[in-house]
């Protein structure tokens, strides 16, 4: 979908939704206040009924005494002031009553004395019922005034329909109006798009001929100053984002271990019956490598590709050697090559995942270099991280080209085990980022010794 469709068809939607939400808000006033006025207009006809009514009877039978004299000056006087839409029940019978349907069993009153008010609906007819009791010459009448208001619900939707019709010719108007105005305001947005396309074709000498003095118009002069940064550093960026994709296309190399432990974990937790302690120190395992894959993947994209610096703070170092024990526990079983760990110091300022990181691949590199029973050894000493295996080694001219992106010395090795020859170029990138000194010694035949020294 185009540009210019988007925006017609985001401002249609917000006049839809304007003109509805206001147009249902307005019927929904006018209803209530119509409905509201010809309630308040049968109450107060239901109350001066009942008060004209009240009167003339305190003032004609208060002193009656005889019963049916009584009987027939009540009815008598409320037919002075009664209409086809009034109701008088007595203590009885009705004694008054023009309408089909019996109000006092659709709103009764009980022993209370204020008005009542109910709408009433029965086929298809809407009736207004207002009532209220009266106590007249000791006895208790009940005085209704049922008003048929159907034709008032007709007058709403009459004027509901009127409304939408009214509404839905502005619509239609107001989307032509946005529509043809879009197209007219997108125009330069559309010289931008195809001189875009033929200058992403290589054709760098084209630039955008705007002049507006919006922000179209800016938006053609930054892109024009652009065009010509791009011009003028195009083979260099394109030979520093070719080494960047590639270098964070290695990130995948550091999920290898925990994914591992993580797969060997999840196997047995599916095959294995294990207890409920059992299975809840797998689970904790599992959750625990994924909070630091988590942790680590954060801070390995800040620090290569944002360049940001790390926060180092004392961190426990047998801690440490313990975790990565822990960790590459089921990998180096099946490799045959035990992880022996010596702790002689008792804390180092770092960054504890990245650090963790950095110690994994060294330990892995050196299990990989090592045959079926060669121990791997990783101590701390001093302000030194150090690594030693007794495995194949490294050639000479080989060590000062090992923390190279993807350099492998051993390649058909490498291929085998999965291997992308970016391990050592991250323990370099975070060996540098806790200002330590990435230092290596190998032998062939004889092993390599790998040291993290931190500046004391």
């Amino acid at each position: 979908m185009k540009l210019w469709q988007k925006i017609s068809l985001t401002g249609v939607a917000i006049l839809l939704a304007v003109v509805s939400v206001c147009s249902i808000l307005l019927l929904t006033q006018a209803k209530e206040n119509m409905i509201r006025l010809t309630t308040e207009q049968v109450q107060s006809q239901q109350k001066n009924l009942t008060t004209s009514f009240t009167e003339m009877v305190q003032y004609y039978l208060n002193d009656e005494s005889s019963p049916v004299v009584k009987q027939s000056g009540i009815h008598y006087c409320f037919r002075r002031f009664a209409d086809e839409s009034s109701v008088l029940i007595g203590p009885v019978e009705t004694m008054y009553s023009m309408v089909n349907i019996e109000p006092e069993t659709i709103l009764p009153i009980e022993n209370d004395y204020e008005q009542k008010t109910l709408l009433y609906e029965t086929g298809g007819r809407r009736i207004l019922i207002v009532g209220s009791a009266q106590q007249l010459l000791e006895e208790r009448y009940l005085v209704y005034t049922v008003k048929e208001v159907t034709e008032v619900f007709e007058n709403i939707t009459a004027m509901t329909w009127r409304f939408v019709l009214i509404c839905g010719i502005g619509i239609i108007v107001g989307t032509a109006l946005i529509i043809l105005l879009v197209r007219r305001m997108s125009s330069p947005l559309i010289k931008l798009k195809n001189t875009t396309r033929r200058i992403a074709a290589s054709e760098y000498d084209l630039r955008v001929q705007v002049q507006s003095k919006d922000e179209v118009g800016e938006l053609a002069r930054d892109f024009n100053a652009m065009v010509e940064a791009v011009q003028a550093h195009v083979s260099d960026l394109e030979d520093r984002a070719k080494r960047l994709q590639l270098f964070i296309g290695g990130l995948t190399h550091e999920f290898k271990t925990p994914m591992t432990s993580m797969i060997i974990h999840t196997d047995t937790l599916l095959s294995a019956d294990l207890s409920t302690e059992e299975a809840q120190n797998s689970l904790a395992h599992i959750h625990a490598q994924c909070r630091w894959l988590e942790r680590l993947t954060q801070k390995l994209l800040k620090l290569i590709t944002l360049g940001e610096d790390i926060n180092l703070q004392p961190e426990n170092v047998r801690t440490l050697l313990t975790d990565i024990s822990e960790s590459m526990e089921e990998t180096l079983r099946g490799r045959g090559t035990p992880l022996q760990t010596e702790c002689e110091t008792e804390s180092l300022p770092m960054d504890y995942d990245l650090m963790k990181s950095l110690l994994i691949n060294l330990v892995d590199n050196a299990s990989k270099a090592s045959e079926a029973g060669q121990a791997v050894i990783l101590r701390a000493y001093d302000n030194t991280l150090e690594v030693q295996d007794s495995g194949k080694g490294i050639p000479q001219e080989e060590i000062e080209h090992i923390t190279d992106p993807f350099y492998m010395v051993d390649r058909s090795r490498s291929k085998k085990s999965g291997g992308s020859g970016l391990g050592l170029a991250l323990v370099k990138q975070i060996a540098e980022a806790h200002n330590a000194r990435l230092g290596i010694e190998s032998r062939l035949g004889e092993g390599t010794t790998v040291r993290i020294v931190f500046p004391k």
